[in-house]
């Protein structure tokens, strides 16, 4: 945002994430980070929007049920068929991880002595874990690979077998599986319905909201694939290329990218200051990070602005941040009040990346100013 125009009061945070990147190039979409669901009547956003959508939404998880909430000092929230769990401290891809529904089902329903859940020898054809002694085969196999495989439903806990109704499930540490044969194909492989019961046993509020019409209704279309620019070979001249860890920011090409050393480890496009607001060229470091903060402020080209929970900020020049960018997918062109934006996920990446002390080198002239 513009020096000039700021005023915030900054309370100081440092949290590195463990991390060892590899050579990247950014290519993700962009769009709204909250969403609201009039079948449930709750909305969805940020870290767990992201994780729900790319991991099969609708039908892997189903509609939200609730709002977030804190329960025993953790932010979750319910869904028709998972609860999901926000862990600060994990690394960025696993902040983000779905409640051990499958296993908490298996020992609330007595099933630890049943035939199925016993180790089992491995299956001609079958995937076979010999951390928990059992198979995975045909559509659940195909089903557990393609949409999210052992980062989102955890080892196989038992072999398929067939209830007393006659379903064939399937138990997972984070989920529970049903085949469907009379579905359409690609509804036959379900998950049980398991955040709407525990919601139900736990007494947890499923009350509908309103609807902000600020805040769009969920359709897949509201987002955009944003591809990343391709990898430089070399630091450009005059760069600190001699320091461990550092992050470059390109006015003239409005790109991002992350040096240790020599090496290009992630790049990305973003939208720097406008021609009343530039950014400011030069050598910076890292002086705070916020995993949230509030920005607002005034600009002579578009007056003033508000801007609640701006995520993963990096604070480098007084008022000048790297920062995650909700309000606005126009990467690749001047389009802010003199920070650098970056699209949501970029930022999660980049903030795990920089500590406090990382030197920002910013050079090039951006177009139009």
């Amino acid at each position: 945002m513009s020096r000039v125009f700021l005023a915030f009061v900054i309370v100081a945070v440092s949290i590195l994430g463990a991390i060892q990147p590899q050579p990247a190039e950014a290519s993700h979409d962009v769009g709204p980070n909250r969403v609201y669901f009039s079948q449930t009547g709750q909305y969805l956003g940020h870290s767990f929007l992201s994780y729900w959508r790319h991991n099969g939404g609708i039908h892997v998880f189903g509609y939200p049920i609730t709002s977030e909430f804190t329960q025993n000092g953790m932010t979750v929230q319910y869904f028709e068929r998972a609860i999901f769990e926000w862990h600060p401290n994990n690394p960025v891809q696993h902040r983000v991880l779905l409640r051990r529904m499958g296993a908490d089902a298996r020992n609330e329903r007595g099933l630890n002595n049943h035939p199925a859940f016993q180790r089992a020898n491995q299956a001609s054809g079958s995937r076979y874990f010999e951390q928990t002694g059992h198979n995975l085969s045909h559509g659940f196999r195909t089903y557990w690979q393609n949409r999210g495989g052992l980062g989102v439903f955890g080892f196989p806990l038992s072999e398929e077998f067939q209830k007393d109704n006659g379903m064939v499930v399937q138990y997972f540490e984070r989920a529970i599986f049903e085949y469907h044969p009379n579905n359409p194909a690609d509804w036959r492989v379900l998950q049980e319905r398991l955040g709407a019961e525990a919601a139900q046993k736990d007494g947890v509020n499923t009350a509908r909201h309103g609807h902000d019409t600020r805040v769009p209704e969920y359709h897949p279309n509201l987002w955009r694939v944003l591809h990343g620019p391709a990898p430089r070979t070399s630091p450009p001249p005059g760069s600190p290329s001699h320091l461990n860890r550092w992050i470059e920011v390109d006015l003239t090409n409005q790109q991002l990218r992350a040096w240790q050393g020599n090496q290009m480890v992630y790049s990305a496009i973003v939208a720097t200051g406008r021609p009343l607001t530039p950014t400011l060229p030069g050598t910076f470091q890292v002086y705070r990070k916020l995993r949230y903060d509030d920005m607002r402020g005034w600009t002579p080209d578009r007056g003033s602005y508000n801007l609640p929970n701006v995520p993963h900020v990096l604070y480098y020049d007084r008022g000048y941040a790297i920062h995650g960018t909700y309000w606005h997918a126009q990467f690749g062109r001047v389009q802010s009040a003199g920070c650098v934006n970056l699209a949501p996920a970029d930022a999660a990446w980049i903030y795990d990346f920089a500590g406090i002390g990382t030197t920002i080198y910013i050079h090039g002239r951006a177009p139009g100013t």
